[in-house]
């Protein structure tokens, strides 16, 4: 019977080491892992390899629920899944209690706070699109700027030298993301 502690930022301006520190002093002898990805999805990295090597008696411990996931969906299969492979999942920070799956108050609770979770992200996506049509019908939202041409042509440059994607990218004031979305037009 191992614990795990699995601790995540969605981004690297947040400090996922508060979390794994706090869960730390709780479960001194918990294996620590941590990722700094968003949660809209269980395809993650560090995620997929601490679940594959989850066993029957294990335990997953989270600070809170949206640290694992966002969707109701996939928290639910994932709560079939544990239950069903005899591991327990522990959140910690459940408006200072701490919930435990091992408990059916805690599987209950768990399952309730998931469909909260989701409709949290829904009602903000819909927040976000009527502040989008409102700027639209005031002629403020122009959408995303246009790339500057002149940044791609220098990263393929750097990259045409033998620089990683990464490196050309940073060299030319540019995201990873859009010198891909680039390459893939061209």
């Amino acid at each position: 019977m191992t614990s795990h502690i699995y601790a995540r930022t969605s981004t690297t301006g947040q400090n996922v080491q508060q979390q794994a520190e706090v869960l730390s002093k709780a479960y001194p002898e918990a294996i620590v892992s941590t990722e700094q990805q968003s949660a809209t999805s269980l395809d993650r990295p560090v995620l997929n390899e601490l679940l594959n090597g989850l066993t029957n008696g294990d335990a997953l411990i989270v600070y809170d629920l949206s640290r694992l996931s966002r969707d109701t969906a996939d928290f639910l299969n994932l709560l079939e899944r544990f239950n069903n492979e005899g591991i327990g999942l522990v959140v910690h920070n459940m408006g200072g209690a701490t919930q435990d799956t091992r408990t059916a108050t805690g599987k209950m609770v768990l399952t309730v706070l998931a469909s909260v979770n989701q409709m949290q992200v829904e009602l903000m996506k819909e927040k976000q699109a009527i502040g989008i049509a409102t700027a639209k019908s005031e002629g403020k939202y122009k959408g995303r700027k246009p790339i500057d041409r002149a940044k791609i042509e220098k990263a393929i440059s750097f990259l045409d030298k033998g620089l990683s994607k990464e490196d050309a990218a940073k060299l030319s004031n540019i995201g990873v993301a859009t010198l891909y979305r680039a390459l893939k037009a061209t």
